[in-house]
């Protein structure tokens, strides 16, 4: 990635920063900064990233070679040389906001499930009143968050950052490095149990969004009890007036939305899912701190569209595709099988689940449990990929799936099965939604259709 920073820094600017030292690149003024040294250029900035598949610093030579500088904790030769890159990264992401002159809010917002859709909603709405710039598909780790940052246009007003987690203290040092006046968390799922141990630890973890700034207005959902502890926090709910702000969902597609029982607005929301329509709970809620008037939320309300929500349909000759497969979790699962229910025009329906990862030792009974709950979904057939989706098979037969309607295939590294198993039993006109943790790339199987 090669970024184009509005607001120039110099190479004794960035140094200072992140209390690194320079190596023969006194007086370089930086306007770009790089992470990938196939794109380097003469007088870019290389930021020797060391990642799960590729080390920058082995690649810090060639981007030298290209006439860029180097942000390395290796390489002394030409640029700035630094202990850690990671920690360097967020550094500058955090001085270069500082440079900015029109930030009014910093957002960040984190949770298991519906930390994107809810960013896209509040980036829509801010856009009625503020020049906003949000973090684009999933850059939201120790990396993509700082580069959202560094990607913000000089005539920003707001910035809204997603925050993900694999381990507790990430999203502290994201928070950090942003300083969030406003912090928003969607709720607290299983995603990433088998690092944290339990869901008690995983909201700890979330709660680390407000790390960075101690005035931080923290907006959480009222029905999340490992949440209502947080001192000072103002709540969201769907259909319930108990909450600070509250989404009331009426008839045909109507909404009402209240602050403490007051009208703010009402009008007409695309959609009528359930877990759409906490996220819009959750970025009206901020827009609402954020001053916008109540006819600014009603124009924004109104642009929302499904452009604004990740899950996609894809559509192929034979079959069509609901595509949710950037991440999953037990709850993100429950939330895209009751998207399909809510897909208009399609009699048949079904799905392929693959792995979700990164939930140790409490794999198997989520697994379980995901399986035996898709009897209440009406699904007419379920395909199975990766070798943790045979507890699904398990749990489902044990719920009642028919077996005969179930497909499975143990082999992560070979698509094209599954995608066989679809051709061969699936009905022209039908709807098959994808999910599965990121790393399983269950993307792979659509390249197998026309």
């Amino acid at each position: 990635m090669r970024i184009e920073l509005s607001v120039p820094m110099s190479a004794e600017e960035i140094s200072a920063a992140v209390g690194g030292s320079i190596c023969g690149a006194h007086g370089k003024v930086i306007t770009h900064v790089v992470t990938d040294s196939a794109e380097a250029k003469m007088g870019d900035l290389f930021i020797a990233i060391k990642g799960k598949q590729f080390d920058g610093e082995e690649y810090a030579d060639e981007a030298i070679h290209k006439g860029a500088l180097s942000l390395s904790g290796r390489r002394k030769s030409y640029g700035i040389a630094v202990t850690d890159t990671s920690t360097a990264l967020l550094n500058i992401a955090s001085y270069y906001l500082k440079k900015l002159p029109y930030i009014k809010y910093k957002i960040a917002i984190t949770g298991s499930v519906g930390k994107t859709t809810t960013k896209e909603f509040l980036k829509v709405l801010l856009n009625e009143k503020y020049v906003t710039h949000a973090s684009k598909g999933n850059l939201n780790n120790e990396i993509g968050m700082p580069l959202t940052v560094l990607s913000t246009p000089k005539n920003a007003e707001a910035v809204i950052c997603e925050m993900g987690m694999n381990h507790s203290g990430e999203i502290s040092r994201m928070s950090k490095a942003l300083c969030p006046d406003i912090a928003i968390i969607t709720n607290v799922g299983t995603a990433h149990i088998g690092n944290l141990g339990s869901k008690e630890n995983i909201a700890k973890a979330k709660l680390e969004v407000v790390d960075g700034s101690k005035d931080a207005l923290l907006i959480i959902p009222k029905s999340e009890p490992l949440l209502s502890g947080a001192k000072g926090a103002l709540t969201f709910a769907l259909n319930d007036d108990t909450a600070d702000f509250h989404l009331l969902e009426q008839h045909d597609k109507k909404i009402a939305f209240y602050k403490n029982k007051a009208l703010i607005f009402s009008g007409r929301f695309a959609f009528s899912d359930a877990h759409l329509l906490d996220c819009l709970s959750a970025s009206l809620s901020a827009a609402v701190m954020c001053g916008l008037t109540s006819a600014e939320l009603n124009r924004g309300v109104f642009k929302i569209s499904g452009e604004n929500i990740r899950q996609k349909i894809i559509n192929k000759k034979s079959v069509d595709f609901y595509n949710d497969c950037y991440n999953a979790s037990e709850e993100s699962v429950y939330s895209s099988c009751k998207s399909l229910l809510a897909i208009p025009h399609y009699t048949v329906k079904s799905a392929v689940l693959g792995d979700v990862l990164e939930l140790g030792e409490h794999s198997e009974a989520i697994h379980r449990r995901i399986g035996k709950s898709l009897c209440g979904y009406n699904l007419s057939r379920l395909y199975l990929f990766g070798n943790q989706s045979a507890f699904i098979r398990d749990g489902a037969i044990e719920g009642g799936f028919p077996p005969e309607c179930i497909f499975y295939n143990s082999d992560a590294t070979r698509p094209d099965i599954t995608a066989a198993q679809i051709k061969e039993s699936s009905a022209r006109g039908e709807i098959i939604l994808l999910k599965a943790s990121r790393a399983m790339r269950l993307e792979r199987i659509l390249d197998f259709f026309d």
